[in-house]
């Protein structure tokens, strides 16, 4: 059962990562040995602070509006009746089913006060233009809606089984000494999953700072949107498909992934995230 998602994962997981860890030791102009000044290189990219900075306060709006949405989300629909709850979770879900190259376009629309649907929400607030509707909330609170609206569906529908996995035993316990809707999901519900909220947030700061699509696509807008260096995968990028120097390329994002696992699993056991109650 396991073994044709190994051997995927062995070709386009661990296969990439080792290409790309033998590339960023080489110069791949010359094709020689070059030890660690790829890395270097790329650490002393004056670009680079200003690119963690962008992703990291990308990263924390979007675990904020992530962790508080689903949750809340989760929980409410957990209350309501299987069949219209069935019926919300399966609506949350379908913008999910969206690629993240469409969802930019869509929001390209959204965010332009002459076309979109909340127009009238826009011109009460005097933004008249698409740039105006982008200066006001900033790239990293346009980013987070894409990204929430893209992942939060499918988060949204795991949560649900995290809580139809919860003893019907003690939810008839806590009916039974009188709690109400608000305080079975707040001091019954929510500490029975928070493992999964914790999860869902590990996973998503490890795709949350490998960001590139979101940032890269808005060029569609007009040059004025370009950010060709906002993130840090788009230096990587950079170095790739613009200077041709794929070592270079390579050691930026062995760095990303060494710091995507390393705070991850700084989390995982500083949390005692997998220890049995």
């Amino acid at each position: 059962m396991l073994a044709p998602y190994l051997a995927l994962l062995l070709m386009f997981g661990f296969a990439p990562v080792f290409y790309a860890f033998t590339l960023s030791f080489m110069d791949t102009f010359e094709w020689v040995f070059w030890g660690v000044e790829n890395f270097r290189l790329v650490l002393q990219d004056f670009r680079l602070g200003d690119a963690i900075g962008n992703v990291f306060t990308y990263v924390a709006v979007w675990l904020v509006m992530l962790v508080l949405a689903v949750g809340g989300l989760s929980l409410m629909l957990d209350a309501l009746a299987p069949r219209p709850a069935a019926v919300l979770r399966t609506s949350f879900f379908l913008p999910g089913a969206i690629t993240s190259s469409a969802i930019v376009v869509v929001w390209l629309f959204l965010l332009d006060p002459t076309v979109s649907p909340y127009a009238p929400l826009f011109k009460l607030a005097g933004l008249e233009t698409r740039s105006h509707v982008v200066a006001q909330l900033g790239f990293p609170v346009v980013f987070a809606l894409m990204a929430f609206l893209a992942h939060s569906g499918g988060w949204i529908v795991v949560m649900g089984g995290a809580l139809k996995g919860i003893p019907t035993e003690v939810l008839e316990a806590a009916r039974v000494d009188g709690a109400t809707p608000v305080q079975t999901a707040l001091q019954i519900k929510l500490p029975l999953i928070w493992r999964s909220l914790a999860l869902m947030a590990i996973l998503a700061f490890a795709t949350g700072i490998q960001m590139f699509v979101e940032p890269q696509l808005m060029a569609m807008a007009g040059s004025q949107y370009s950010r060709p260096d906002w993130s840090v995968n788009q230096l990587a990028f950079q170095y790739a498909f613009t200077m041709g120097d794929f070592g270079a390329s390579a050691a930026m994002s062995v760095l990303l992934l060494t710091a995507a696992i390393s705070i991850s699993l700084v989390v995982v056991f500083g949390t005692k995230f997998y220890r049995t109650d």
